[in-house]
């Protein structure tokens, strides 16, 4: 089984290379679309090209010339310090004052929400469950029965 496995190799390497040879060669041979290659092309890219691997680029159409500034345009600067707050920063006080108006309207809202009907019943149903759930508590393995 190794001798074929060997045979069978070898061959694949062999019609590989031969595959690859004639890839050249016909590349060489083909005719070329440009006698001369634009200038900036490599010889790589002309053969991309050859291969259809490549494209030129079609330059943009009028009305994006058009739009486009004539000129390089102004750099815009990566780290520039963000402007400072027009008002003065709040001092301690009134810092408090708005920690207090924040409390008193959570308060104001939760004692509106519980008056709601959904609210109110959600809120009675969670409080049965606990009591329910604090009454049957599992008897815990080697305790005395009660």
């Amino acid at each position: 089984m190794s001798a074929i496995s060997t045979i069978f190799s070898r061959r694949r390497g062999a019609i590989a290379a031969l595959a690859a040879l004639a890839t050249a060669l016909a590349a060489c041979a083909a005719p070329a679309q440009e006698a001369t290659p634009p200038q900036g092309d490599s010889p790589l890219r002309s053969l991309a090209k050859d291969f259809g691997f490549a494209t030129d680029v079609a330059p943009p159409p009028d009305f994006v010339q058009q739009s486009r500034p004539s000129g390089p345009q102004a750099e815009i600067p990566v780290f520039t310090p963000p402007n400072e707050p027009p008002r003065k920063p709040k001092s301690a006080k009134e810092i408090e004052a708005i920690g207090g108006d924040l409390e008193a309207t959570a308060k104001r809202h939760d004692a509106l929400l519980a008056t709601f009907p959904p609210a109110a019943k959600a809120a009675a149903a969670a409080a049965a469950e606990k009591k329910a759930k604090s009454k049957r508590k599992p008897p815990v393995a080697g305790a005395p029965p009660q």
